[in-house]
């Protein structure tokens, strides 16, 4: 046998002892998930976060002669599952069906959610008389459940079947919570701590308030009351509470929760804020206040209530007795906030006696949707005579020493003048004041023994008291209420009204103006406003300025001689800054003036700022960078920052010959307006050859709307370096072997050398270093693509950084799209997919093996047809 014919035998030879290893496919024995999940395949249950050595089930069908032996799971570093002892279990079979259980712990820690982990299964396989082992993985999406939480549905006040209301300064009472249990498993040893609303407390002092539940049946609810002390610091209201509870499910796990930051770190998880709420009721929601009257027979009179609340409140009725007649009344059911009157009017019989007749009012009402009821009691003094005793005339201090009266102001004297209109004598007259807010007094009663009828000289006498008015009273009238009892031939009798009284204001001129600002070596003119706020006239005005450091131009002082109510004129002071420096000068402006024959004054002290003028105008220059040997743009940007415009503004350039050209030296601007910015471009032309400072000076001047002249100047240093021109040239992606390789060139088209320079492709960096101008650089990168990637478009970046002549970094970026193109074998699709590669390695030894034969068979063809 020639040499050909034994290589041909010996390749045959071994193509058909290692055929079944080379060509095993998908097709053939094989193995199979079939299902997986917590507890058993009969039995299928749910896992929560904190379980522990909780069961794990997976079912594995095999074809053909393949048989599974064992299987392992296996979990990440970082998975919250951990598999308790040994990884691995054994399989058992039923008719080509196989299950093994593990044992899984789940972190308290983890969210709801799927989690992967990989099962490997070890199965045999006979093969030409031989058996083979093989590993088979999976890939698993394990389902950990969310927790469900009691949850509390209702707080009230009241025990158990019996709810009453929570109201300010109760004390102890109790505070009943329902939980309810929306889950299919008992709940065991529920515990809410629950906050309480400010004022209200547990009865050992705490602000929350902790129930315990001891069961709770599936789908149902449980209650459970505990005592709130509820004190006079409790704010009526209805509060949404916050509160964290803990229970232990039926398998003995213990969880925690919290609708708010309640508790510190010891919470599985944060449940919604759902609407849990208490009500507070006030001692006294509704305040009710009824109106006496005065009458005669055969007339009618009116009375009124009063309601106000600062809380919604409905009047549901009002029913009045007396042994007055009612004939009239605009009372309707309505709801109400704030203040309510009602009018009640009565018709008094023309044969009644004199006398006081009470009426009372039975009033129901409802707030926080409770019922309550409260009982008003007035009376109608019924006189022969529709008049009674009053007072009048009010007066400030004494008949010999008038004072004005005005916030801050204590011990005055305030006299009234008792008169009685009726044709009869009164005794034991007693008048009490109700004196409004901001004003006191030592005592609140007066009493004259008699008063002489109508007509006589002795019908009249004087009340006083004296009085303390607050700083914070308000000027204006106020009106004094007061109370008069007294007694007749026909009984006792009583009358209330109020009188009016006024409150001047402490200072009737007011001056307005703002804190000046002068500019150096300029004068302004300081217009201040004085007004009259009063209801009175003021006269013989005089304001008088004073200024330290600076010089007021003119009057210092100037006089208004009348200035009616309401009434405002402007007074306007000229200062100037000349021969001063920048800072701060105190001015004083002295008011003085007649108020209803009264003098009075004031004063106001205030600052007068001095400010360089090189703050008025602003100047900046942009780019600081430019590149010599090349024509650079400039810009200069003027902002006015006065509130008024400049003139005759005009711009000076003062260069450099040596380092550069300017295309121009003097700009005429002309106005600038308050608040705007002007720019100008001008080209700058650097004649040096490598990185230098450029200087730059910028001289502005300007005319100033109040006179003067003012020059700036501003000094600016530029730089000038090369201009680095960095582009990638001829970018080529080439793929081989599961490798991508990228090549390029950097080209410099400027004058300048780019420093430092790196390519990075996709984040593989290679390090180039400096590429000089006009000096293209080759590069080369490359980069890994597994197989499953082939065929598919490769977004390729490449990122190019450099430092220039002044070490200032820069980057450029690239993307190219690549496909690079495989032949690859499809994965099997199992229940939960995953993907086996087909390796190259058999497939090419298979390829050149078929080549030789070929090659052999022809060899072996031509020597039989030479012999």
């Amino acid at each position: 046998m020639n040499i050909y014919a034994k290589i041909l035998v010996l390749i045959v030879a071994f193509l058909v002892t290692s055929s079944p290893l080379i060509f095993m496919g998908s097709s053939g024995p094989n193995v199979y998930l079939y299902g997986y999940g917590w507890g058993s395949p009969t039995a299928p249950t749910t896992a929560y976060p904190g379980y522990t050595e909780f069961p794990f089930y997976v079912e594995v069908v095999a074809t053909g002669s393949a048989t599974p032996y064992e299987a392992s799971i296996t979990t990440s570093s970082n998975s919250p599952l951990q598999v308790v002892g040994t990884n691995q279990a054994g399989m058992a079979q039923q008719n080509g069906y196989y299950l093994t259980s593990f044992y899984i712990s789940v972190s308290s820690s983890a969210s709801p959610g799927y989690y992967p982990v990989t099962l490997t299964v070890d199965y045999s396989e006979t093969i030409n008389g031989l058996i083979c082992t093989f590993s088979k993985s999976f890939t698993l999406e394990v389902p950990v459940s969310a927790v469900n939480f009691p949850v509390p549905i209702n707080v009230e006040g009241g025990t158990s079947g019996t709810t009453s209301q929570i109201i300010v300064g109760q004390g102890m009472v109790p505070l009943t919570l329902t939980v309810s249990n929306p889950s299919n498993n008992v709940m065991d040893n529920v515990i809410v701590n629950l906050t309480l609303p400010p004022g209200v407390f547990s009865s050992t002092g705490k602000g929350y308030l902790t129930f315990n539940v001891p069961s709770i049946a599936p789908q149902q609810s449980s209650q459970d009351t505990q005592m709130v002390n509820v004190t006079q610091e409790a704010i009526p209201g209805t509060y949404s509470l916050n509160y964290n509870e803990r229970f232990t499910n039926y398998l003995g796990y213990t969880y925690y929760a919290t609708n708010s930051n309640i508790t510190t770190g010891n919470a599985n998880v944060t449940l919604l804020n759902l609407p849990l709420t208490l009500t507070i009721y006030p001692k006294s929601p509704v305040l009710f206040y009824v109106s006496s009257a005065s009458a005669t027979p055969n007339s009618q009179v009116s009375i009124l209530i009063k309601a106000n609340s600062t809380y919604n409140y409905q009047v549901l009725s009002i029913t009045p007795q007396s042994q007055l007649n009612l004939i009239h009344s605009n009372f309707t059911s309505n709801t109400f906030r704030s203040v309510s009157v009602f009018n009640f009017t009565f018709q008094v019989a023309p044969s009644i006696s004199p006398g006081v007749y009470p009426v009372t009012f039975t009033t129901t009402y409802q707030i926080f949707g409770q019922t309550q009821q409260t009982v008003l009691t007035t009376y109608v003094n019924v006189n022969y005579y529709n008049t009674t005793p009053v007072l009048s005339d009010p007066s400030w201090g004494t008949q010999s020493d008038q004072v004005l009266p005005t916030p801050g102001e204590t011990g005055i004297p305030l006299s009234f003048v008792l008169t009685n209109p009726l044709p009869y004598s009164l005794s034991n007259v007693n008048v009490t004041f109700v004196l409004p807010q901001g004003m006191s007094s030592p005592y609140n009663s007066y009493i004259v023994p008699i008063i002489g009828p109508a007509g006589t000289s002795g019908n009249s006498a004087q009340v006083s008291l004296t009085l303390n008015l607050a700083s914070n009273v308000t000027p204006g009238y106020h009106y004094v209420k007061y109370i008069i009892t007294y007694t007749t031939s026909y009984g006792i009798f009583r009358t209330a009204s109020d009188i009016p009284v006024y409150i001047y204001p402490q200072s009737q001129l007011i001056a307005s103006f703002d804190t000046p600002t002068i500019y150096q070596g300029t004068q302004i003119g300081l217009p201040i406003t004085v007004t009259n706020p009063g209801s009175q006239p003021l006269t013989s005005i005089s304001a008088q300025l004073k200024v330290t450091g600076l010089t007021v131009v003119g009057f210092t002082n100037q006089t208004i001689n009348y200035l009616g109510p309401g009434e405002n004129t402007t007074l306007v002071f000229s200062i100037s800054s000349q021969g001063v420096g920048p800072g701060t000068y105190p001015a004083t402006l002295l008011l003085s003036y007649s108020y209803e024959g009264f003098p009075k004054s004031s004063s106001y002290t205030f600052p007068i700022n001095v400010v360089p003028s090189q703050d008025i105008v602003s100047v900046s220059v942009e780019p600081e960078e430019l590149f010599y040997s090349t024509l650079n743009n400039v810009t200069i940007n003027l902002v006015n920052n006065l509130q008024e415009p400049l003139y005759n503004l005009e711009l000076k350039l003062i260069g450099n010959p040596s380092l550069y050209s300017l295309s121009q030296n003097s700009i005429n601007i002309g106005t600038l307006k308050p608040g705007e910015t002007e720019s100008v471009t001008l080209s700058i032309l650097p004649t040096v050859t490598s990185t230098t400072p450029i200087p730059l000076s910028v001289e502005v001047q300007y005319l100033l709307p109040q006179g003067g002249v003012v020059t700036e100047g501003y000094n600016f240093s530029l730089i000038a370096t090369g201009l680095i021109n960095l582009q990638l040239e001829q970018p080529t992606v080439t793929f081989s072997n599961g490798t991508l390789t990228v090549t390029g060139v950097l080209n410099n088209l400027g004058t300048a050398t780019a420093n430092f320079v790196t390519v990075y492709v996709n984040g593989n960096s290679t390090y180039i270093g400096s590429v000089p101008p006009n000096s293209p650089t080759p590069f080369s990168s490359t980069i890994f693509i597994p197989f499953s990637h082939a065929n598919s478009s490769q977004e390729i970046r490449i990122d190019i950084t450099y430092y220039d002549s002044v070490y200032q970094p820069h980057n450029i970026s690239y993307t190219l799209h690549y496909v690079p193109t495989v032949q690859h074998l499809n994965f099997t699709n199992f229940r939960h997919s995953f993907h086996r590669n087909v390796l190259l390695i058999p497939t090419i030894i298979i390829v050149i093996l078929i080549i030789v034969i070929i090659i052999l068979i022809v060899l072996l063809v031509s020597r039989r047809f030479r012999r």
